[in-house]
């Protein structure tokens, strides 16, 4: 009997190699900061998810994901509310702070408070930020869709690898050269730290963060699949590849001068090794490959240039370790939260709300509050940052089931992927606001989406 081509394989392998170019090509526009870039992005989001709705043999890896995804729905609907026109009586009862603050507005101007009003202080910023979430909630399904299979899940390694590396050699060629321009274009920021194709080189460092989350946990399966039998040449060969790469990226991880960024790494894969301390007790020398990583990783770095690596975090002062303009901006916009407590000030729209209250020692403009937690509590309040909170918890229940059981050591390793991922992000968010870029919340969605949908008993 003849087996004809299942119709899906060939939208299948469209979907994962899509999903693998966008790991990799999404931060070369500035890390898709630019408005052409993100509704690149948030197109690209919109159409996987339709063709991965549309081509896969089954949709159960969706209520995988489903927790999450809705989450990201939750927040976009929130923010879609938020940007509405509400009579003035409503938007009183809702949020008075909007109302005190379109007065106040009004004043200024010699004009009286609108009859009705956004509970956004930045509409249309609050419905771009909406649309992207819906964008990567379609990343996040499209993920799960193409991460059932082994070997698709492959595809999306190499796509995230490929792009760290680029990043790092591409950084380099400008950090040797000094140059103030990406692409031609000039740029702020300091050329003195590797930033690859991202203005701020902590946005590359959370982007690198993530590729190692996934080297690690390529690492960990290769050293459990080597034969004891082979000669030791061999074995070392096999190694070769994930540790020459982890070496690479936590080097350049290093010279992006991100203090949060090294911290989150050496973080997120102490957990890594702590999570294969409990999932093989019998083989405890494996989690002691998280402490030979970061330990040959700090080395490596040294080794090339460690004054450049490292000279930034020996510089640090005790003014920056304890109290510093981000913790004058932190308790500033905390004390914002009363006045925007359950519904926020509108996602987007924190530079609008900190404005006012901003202390004047802090210089420029700040757009965002280098803390992604607290920044999405102004500006989604108690209930935006409850719905965040809530996907996050399924995907970690979720990882942590496929870590514990799942079929394969390959599946196991994309949990393990993932949570470091999501734990580095975590600890980076405290103290910058890395997912703000486009292109770092899009290879998070699709990290976690892919992990999830990998098989385990009790799916």
């Amino acid at each position: 009997m003849i087996r004809q081509r299942l119709p899906d394989d060939a939208a299948g392998a469209l979907l994962a190699g899509a999903l693998a170019l966008l790991l990799a090509l999404a931060p070369l526009p500035f890390g898709g900061v630019t408005r052409t870039a993100s509704l690149a992005l948030a197109l690209a989001g919109f159409a996987l998810a339709a063709l991965a709705v549309a081509a896969a043999p089954s949709l159960a890896p969706l209520r995988l994901v489903r927790v999450p995804a809705l989450a990201l729905v939750a927040l976009a609907a929130l923010g879609l509310l938020q940007a509405l026109p509400w009579p003035a009586g409503v938007a009183t009862a809702l949020s008075p702070a909007h109302l005190r603050a379109a007065a106040e507005s009004g004043a200024l101007v010699g004009g009286e408070a609108p009859a009705r009003l956004a509970l956004s202080l930045d509409p249309a910023a609050t419905r771009r930020v909406a649309l992207w979430l819906l964008a990567l909630a379609g990343l996040l399904v499209a993920a799960a869709l193409a991460g059932e299979s082994r070997a698709r899940r492959r595809w999306l390694l190499w796509g995230l690898l490929a792009g760290a590396v680029f990043q790092v050699i591409f950084g380099a060629q400008h950090w040797f050269a000094r140059a103030g321009e990406i692409w031609g274009i000039p740029v702020p920021g300091d050329a003195g730290r590797l930033r690859g194709t991202y203005v701020n080189s902590d946005h590359l460092a959370l982007y690198l963060e993530l590729a190692l989350a996934a080297c690690f946990a390529w690492a960990y399966r290769t050293l459990r699949r080597l034969d004891r039998e082979q000669a030791l040449e061999a074995r070392l060969a096999r190694l070769a590849g994930p540790l020459f790469a982890w070496l690479l990226l936590f080097a350049g991880l290093a010279f992006t001068g991100s203090r949060a960024g090294i911290a989150a790494a050496v973080g997120a894969t102490a957990l890594q090794g702590a999570l294969l301390l409990r999932r093989v007790p019998g083989r405890r020398w494996l989690p002691l490959t998280a402490l030979a990583l970061v330990g040959m990783g700090l080395a490596f770095a040294a080794a090339i240039g460690f004054e450049q690596a490292f000279g930034r975090i020996l510089g640090t002062s005790g003014y920056e370790l304890t109290w510093n303009a981000r913790s004058e901006a932190y308790v500033a916009a905390f004390g914002l939260v009363p006045d925007y407590l359950w519904l926020g000030a509108g996602l987007g729209a924190f530079r609008e709300a900190f404005a006012p209250v901003q202390p004047p020692e802090i210089e420029l403009v700040w757009r965002h509050l280098h803390n992604d937690w607290l920044e999405l509590l102004l500006t989604a309040g108690v209930l935006g940052l409850a719905a965040a909170i809530a996907g996050l918890l399924a995907l970690v229940r979720r990882l942590a089931a496929v870590l514990r059981t799942g079929h394969r050591g390959e599946d196991r390793g994309a949990a393990l992927a993932a949570l470091g991922a999501l734990a580095a992000v975590g600890l980076h968010s405290l103290l910058d606001f890395g997912l703000t870029m486009p292109a770092n919340a899009a290879a998070l969605a699709v990290v976690v989406g892919a992990a999830c949908a990998a098989r385990a008993e009790d799916r």
